[in-house]
């Protein structure tokens, strides 16, 4: 009776182990797919500069990335982090939480406006979300920002647009908010909103007090109803001879 109960049991813990050893083969897989779309996209769509680092002398091939999917508005890009890739914006907020620029289901999504706000980048806030992915894909990188190190070292975000232009943005503070926060809001009284920010920053510099738009950069926080965000200010939006002559393909 006691061997037939080992054997119960063995049988039983082999199963186990093999159906867990699945679901960790699963994950694994389906994050190498994530990094490996990812990093598609940017060989696919992006034309890096010879021997030249600077972000404006990129070229993204908007025209056809447009072809794939007309819900592509710009694409974000913040230099020496993994945060490179297509912004888009969907009929509401959770068209693209699980669905890629391919229209495909994936749990990492893509990068995306909310829905309050207009896909030209001119809102006096700009609400822009993306999966805090444990690959280090789509925002994951937002989570350093609260360090202040790092923080000064990743200070410029670029948008860049369909027009051939591109916005850059300052940088100016780091937090983890509330995912219900008032924050998240466009329409607002300037001086009054970066004050608010100033009172919850966990990083903060000196912004200007002339009213520009913002870029607000939101993921998730350790599983939490709390949302790690970015604040960036507009600096300047560019027109670069180089994207204007060369978008739609390479």
């Amino acid at each position: 009776m006691k061997e037939k109960i080992r054997k119960v049991i063995l049988v039983i813990s082999v199963c186990v182990f093999v159906f867990s050893a699945f679901q960790l083969g699963k994950i694994f897989y389906d994050y190498y797919m994530i990094e490996k779309e990812t990093n598609d996209i940017v060989d696919t769509y992006v034309e890096e500069p010879q021997d030249d680092k600077d972000p404006l002398h990129r070229v993204i091939h908007f025209k056809e990335l447009q072809k794939n999917n007309s819900d592509v508005i710009g694409w974000l890009y913040i230099p020496d982090t993994k945060i490179d890739e297509p912004i888009l914006k969907g009929k509401d907020n959770d068209s693209y939480l699980y669905t890629d620029i391919y229209k495909k289901s994936n749990k990492a999504g893509a990068i995306f406006i909310d829905k309050i706000n207009e896909k030209d980048f001119k809102d006096d806030n700009t609400i822009i979300y993306g999966h805090n992915m444990k690959n280090g894909s789509r925002f994951h990188d937002l989570r350093y920002f609260v360090e202040n190190d790092y923080f000064q070292e990743h200070s410029l975000i670029y948008i860049y647009l369909p027009d051939g232009t591109v916005n850059i943005y300052d940088a100016f503070a780091s937090t983890i908010i509330d995912a219900n926060s008032d924050l998240y809001a466009k329409g607002i009284n300037y001086k009054k909103y970066i004050e608010s920010i100033q009172d919850v920053a966990k990083v903060y510099k000196e912004v200007s007090d002339k009213e520009a738009p913002l870029a607000m950069l939101s993921t998730c926080y350790n599983g939490t109803d709390n949302r790690y965000v970015v604040y960036g200010r507009l600096k300047e939006n560019v027109k670069t001879d180089v994207s204007v002559s060369r978008v739609g393909g390479k």
